[in-house]
């Protein structure tokens, strides 16, 4: 039996708080659950040491709205906030959601070059992850 090809048609939306963050360039969630091997005399990876998971973000924002000013006003105030990554159309993702609760802005970076608008980087950390899947 052979698979499709997966058509790549599916475009996927930012939102913070419920409200979509545009233009946005990029977004860049990552996950890191680490594990340690643990060996002893007699033998090689006889256990493991499960470390805490972390959840990290980085997205670039256009400023060329209030969405930027309202980031930059969460971090000042050291404000959680809610982050979704979802579909907006198609179905050839595999996740229809990915919520990233209890946000907080660790890092603002502003860029202006004389070619086009200004471009913010937010990196962030995250307490909670919920991911649900396409079915």
């Amino acid at each position: 039996m052979t698979t499709p090809p997966t058509n790549w048609n599916t475009k996927l939306v930012v939102k913070v708080d419920n409200e979509t963050v545009t233009p946005i360039s990029k977004f860049n969630p990552t996950f890191s659950v680490p594990v340690v091997p643990l060996h002893s005399l007699e033998s090689d990876n006889v256990a493991f040491v499960s470390q805490p998971a972390t959840f990290t973000f980085t997205m670039e924002v256009q400023a060329s709205g209030p969405v930027v000013a309202k980031l930059t006003d969460l971090a000042l105030k050291r404000k959680p906030f809610t982050i979704e990554a979802s579909q907006e159309s198609g179905d050839d993702w595999t996740f229809s959601s990915l919520k990233f609760n209890d946000c907080f802005i660790t890092s603002l970076a502003n860029q202006t070059t004389p070619s086009g608008p200004p471009v913010t980087t937010i990196s962030g950390i995250c307490l909670q992850v919920v991911p649900t899947a396409n079915v």
